[in-house]
């Protein structure tokens, strides 16, 4: 990889290490040295590590006494977690909202819907964009900033899914597509408590599938 184009030299490198882990160039578990990628993008070592500082932050890698950062290896019990909440915030938003959706707003949503029929398998950081806006309209329905900022934080939880197993990457996007579009449909009927249902069986059914490709038992977890 050449040296990085600039739009802020952290912002870059940012991308390009999250690009790096999404497509498995670096695997879970894998060491991530500040000098080697000073080296790779032609930068010094400090946007490196603003860059690993975000990256941590969104629990994409991990710092270990005596062993320094490396790729974090997640788990279906992160994951469970992280859907959790982050279907929580949005079942809280729809509640706030009555379930109610303008016109311009499906005009919106079915422009993200257009865009992920045209997603190729393995572009993942397309995948996880697309799924970011099409909830981000979701809970901008509540109009409260800190909630919004509280799930935005969680967003990084569609990576983690995405990069979770081999098994869930396969034929992620026309999966990705198909489950956004059920899930629009119950938006439009503007029932509340169908659209609660749907969106917690829109996270948590992806949960228990990647717990049963771990081998992990659903029987400590909750699932209603």
């Amino acid at each position: 990889m050449g040296q990085l184009s600039y739009r802020t030299l952290r912002e870059n490198v940012e991308a390009a290490l999250r690009m790096k882990i999404l497509s498995r160039e670096l695997a879970p578990g894998t060491r991530v040295v500040e000098q080697n990628l000073s080296k790779e993008f032609g930068v010094s070592r400090g946007p490196i590590r603003e860059a690993l500082r975000q990256l941590e932050h969104e629990g994409l890698v991990e710092y270990v006494r005596n062993a320094g950062c490396s790729v974090k290896k997640i788990t279906a019990e992160d994951l469970y977690e992280l859907y959790l909440m982050r279907s929580s915030y949005e079942i809280l938003s729809v509640e706030l909202c009555g379930g109610a959706f303008s016109q311009e707003e499906f005009d919106a949503i079915e422009r993200v819907l257009e865009e992920m029929k045209t997603i190729q398998d393995g572009d993942v950081n397309h995948v996880v964009s697309c799924d970011y806006a099409l909830h981000r309209i979701i809970m901008e329905k509540s109009h409260l900033p800190r909630v919004i900022k509280a799930w935005e934080e969680l967003n990084f939880g569609s990576i983690v899914a995405s990069i979770s197993s081999d098994a869930y990457q396969a034929g992620l996007a026309k999966r990705q597509f198909k489950i956004h579009s059920v899930l629009v449909d119950v938006l439009r009927g503007g029932d509340t408590t169908a659209i609660r249902r749907a969106i917690y069986d829109h996270y948590m059914f992806p949960v228990k599938s990647i717990f049963q490709d771990s081998g992990v038992s659903l029987e400590n977890y909750k699932f209603f």
